[in-house]
C-alpha cells in the first residue's frame, strides 16, 4: 500500500514538473510571409539587340523654270545594337513610375540603288533615348511597363558610282551625316530573378520625322561650281532589346 502510494507521488511530481518547465520556454513566434519585391531605386544595366527601319529621300530640283519633287531611295536598314542603362522607379502600390536613359552602339545600315546609275547608303553608329516609364507590377517580382520619350541617333548618308574607261575613272559622289531627334515609344517586361538583379526584354518604335540634308558634289576628275543638292530625309525605326538590370 504505501509503495503504491509513493509511486503515484513520484508520477505527479514528474507530471509537474513537465509543466512548469513548459511553462519557462519561450513561445516560437509565428512565421510571416516574406515582403514583397519594390521596384523603387536606382538601377543600371547592359542591354543588347536587333534594329530596323526604312529611310526615304527625296530632293526639290528646278529645271527649265519648273520646279519639281525627285524621289531619290527609299532603303531599308537593319543591323545590331549594344550599349548600357541607367533610371529609377517610385513604386506605390501596384503602380511603378520611371525615367531611364539608354546609349547604345550600332551597327544599322542599308545599302540600295538610286537613280537608276548610282548606290545610296545609310549607317547608324549610335543611337540614345530619354524616356519616362509607367508600369504596374501585377505580381511579385514581374513588371510590365509603356515607355516614351525622346531619342537621338547618329546618321551618316552616302551616294555615288565610278567608271573607268580607258585607264581613266570618272566618278560622281556625296555623303552628309545629320544627329537626328525623333520621338520615341515602347513597351517591355521586366522580372526580378534575384533581390538586386532584373531581367527585360522591350520593344521601341522611333520616329525621326523628315530632316533636311545638304549633300556637296565632288566628281574625279574635279568639277570646280558644282551644287549642293537640299534633300529631304524621312526615318522610322524600331528596336527589339534584351536586358540586364542591377537595382541599388
Amino acid at each position: 500500500m504505501c509503495r503504491k502510494f509513493f509511486a503515484l507521488l513520484a508520477v505527479l511530481s514528474f507530471s509537474s514538473l513537465q509543466a512548469g518547465f513548459a511553462a519557462d520556454m519561450p513561445l516560437k513566434a509565428p512565421s510571416l510571409p516574406p515582403p514583397a519585391y519594390s521596384w523603387t531605386g536606382f538601377y543600371v544595366g547592359v542591354n543588347g539587340g536587333d534594329g530596323w527601319g526604312t529611310s526615304s529621300s527625296n530632293s526639290n530640283f528646278s529645271l527649265a523654270g519648273t520646279s519639281f519633287n525627285l524621289p531619290i531611295a527609299s532603303q531599308g536598314i537593319s543591323g545590331w545594337l549594344g550599349g548600357f542603362q541607367a533610371g529609377y522607379n517610385w513604386q506605390t502600390s501596384v503602380v511603378v513610375f520611371g525615367i531611364e536613359g539608354d546609349f547604345d552602339f550600332a551597327d544599322i545600315e542599308g545599302n540600295t540603288a538610286c537613280l537608276v546609275v548610282f548606290n545610296c547608303n545609310t549607317k547608324q553608329d549610335w543611337v540614345a533615348d530619354f524616356t519616362g516609364r509607367l508600369g504596374v507590377a501585377p505580381m511579385d517580382k514581374l513588371l510590365m511597363y509603356v515607355k516614351g520619350g525622346v531619342a537621338w541617333a547618329d546618321e551618316k548618308y552616302s551616294f555615288g558610282n565610278s567608271i573607268t574607261t580607258g585607264g581613266t575613272t570618272f566618278a560622281l559622289n556625296s555623303s552628309a551625316s545629320d544627329t537626328r531627334v525623333g520621338a520615341i515609344m515602347g513597351m517591355g517586361i521586366e522580372y526580378a530573378f534575384l533581390p538586386h538583379w532584373s531581367a527585360k526584354i522591350e520593344y521601341n518604335f522611333i520616329d525621326f520625322g523628315t530632316d533636311t540634308v545638304a549633300f556637296p558634289l565632288t566628281t574625279t576628275p574635279a568639277i570646280a561650281g558644282l551644287p549642293t543638292i537640299q534633300t529631304q530625309i524621312k526615318d522610322t525605326q524600331s528596336l527589339m532589346k534584351a536586358g540586364l538590370n542591377y537595382r541599388f
